[in-house]
């Protein structure tokens, strides 16, 4: 059988079931694709993937594409629309089988539907491994939970999905040639550093100190080095599995012990468990101004403010020393994404959507299952039963940069000038007038 493995987030050896499918078969061919869109600009100004994270893919890219050469094997990266690329290759190529890890953003399970529907000949794999759980164990009786607590709890006797063993061995390639080249990023001290070697690196580390048995109460710090676990940028390219990570977790459980912050990583692994099955079952919706709620919130679009919000030049410096880090590093504390979220929903009146974007252009952790559930969730367009969330700049600022650091460090000043010089058709606006005594 000549199969076609097609990465996605599974940018990994190590229990990666999809893999571990297209290591049966006799020949194997392995991609990887870069979706030129990419690295278009919406309607709002942003590019779909800035420095930063093109940076972190290709350091992951390099390092998948050392171990494969461990097995003899090679990845190859084309470039194109995604779903055209692998359409042209099934046509080229004598392919029996097309292995991917699943999906759940909506543009990615259409592709895989489109493509079964033109090739009835060739067998359609896909795997779950890049969840906890697989699709065969969820049973909603055909109705998502509406909040993440009802998913929580429909899973709570549920079981995990296997963790599976690297493979031994692969397939010889080929012989279907094609193009890969892939030229190493610059800044390679850039931390964090992508790659699956190097999440392992960060993986030991963190496990190395007491960092998780106090993570419940530094988890909302604005900075720190393990004041939250980082497994984000490594999780989101699937350079770890999150079975990999609760596996670890357990590891480290059985030697120092199960308490309240222990067990709230898994918690958090489960609010991304939830906004990828969310994502799933929502499908479009998800990426629509008026959310999965169908209601649409009383905000627009304005470009000056917006360019404020995006450049850290607002009223608030500590949204202005939030945005300044992003911009600098790709990387963002969960504190720090609520505050700018509620700052431009809120504050500044802004369509969610366009602050969705630039966090998809900038961060190295960006998953559209996780960054659009969190930016309906703020915006109340989402699966939050309250409608939304409104966070008191002022106070954030308290308790969260007391001494003024954060913002020190960051260039976090307020600029207090009028939010708007233009109106909404970009005409200047008057300036007020006062009468001479």
């Amino acid at each position: 059988m000549n199969t076609l493995y097609w990465l996605t987030d599974d940018l990994r050896i190590e229990d990666n079931p999809a893999l571990t499918d297209a290591a049966l078969g006799e020949t194997l061919t392995i991609i990887f694709c870069i979706d030129e869109q990419c690295f278009r600009t919406d309607r709002f100004g942003n590019r779909g993937m800035g420095k930063h994270r093109w940076r972190f893919l290709r350091e992951s890219l390099l390092d998948l594409q050392h171990d494969l050469q461990e097995y003899g094997q090679t990845l190859h990266l084309l470039s194109g629309e995604p779903g055209e690329v692998v359409s042209e290759l099934l046509q080229k190529g004598p392919f029996d089988k097309v292995v991917r890890t699943r999906q759940h953003s909506i543009k990615d399970v259409e592709r895989w539907h489109a493509l079964i529907g033109d090739f009835p000949e060739i067998a359609f794999v896909e795997h779950d491994g890049s969840t906890l759980f697989s699709l065969p164990t969820l049973s909603f009786d055909n109705e998502f939970p509406a909040t993440f607590s009802q998913f929580r709890r429909a899973l709570e006797t549920a079981p995990f999905r296997p963790v599976v063993s690297q493979p031994t061995q692969l397939p010889k390639p080929s012989s279907f040639e094609l193009d890969s080249r892939l030229a190493p990023p610059p800044n390679k001290t850039v931390f964090p550093s992508g790659g699956a070697s190097n999440g392992k690196h960060h993986l030991d580390a963190y496990f190395g100190t007491f960092s998780a048995s106090t993570y419940k109460e530094t988890r909302n710090d604005l900075s720190g080095t393990y004041s939250s676990t980082g497994f984000s940028p490594w999780l989101a390219h699937g350079c770890l599995s999150p079975m990999y990570i609760l596996e670890r977790l357990r590891q480290y459980e059985a030697t120092n012990g199960v308490n309240e912050s222990t067990g709230w990583i898994v918690f958090e692994l489960m609010w991304r468990e939830f906004f990828r099955w969310h994502a799933r079952h929502h499908g479009e919706s998800l990426f629509e101004f008026s959310g999965v709620t169908g209601k649409r919130p009383l905000t627009s679009f304005y470009r000056e403010r917006f360019l404020k919000w995006r450049d850290g030049t607002t009223p608030w410096g500590i949204v202005n020393a939030c945005m300044h880090e992003l911009r600098e590093t790709g990387y963002l504390s969960n504190r720090g994404r609520q505050i700018v979220a509620s700052c431009l929903v809120n504050e500044l009146e802004l369509d969610w959507r366009c602050g969705a974007g630039y966090f998809e252009e900038q961060l190295v952790d960006y998953d559209p299952c996780s960054n659009q559930g969190n930016w309906q969730y703020i915006a109340g367009v989402g699966s939050d039963p309250r409608g939304g969330r409104h966070f008191d700049l002022v106070v954030q600022a308290k308790l969260w940069d007391a001494d003024g650091d954060y913002r020190e460090r960051w260039a976090g000043k307020e600029h207090p000038q009028p939010l708007d010089s233009m109106d909404y058709y970009d005409w200047p606006m008057e300036a007020k007038h006062v009468d001479s005594p």
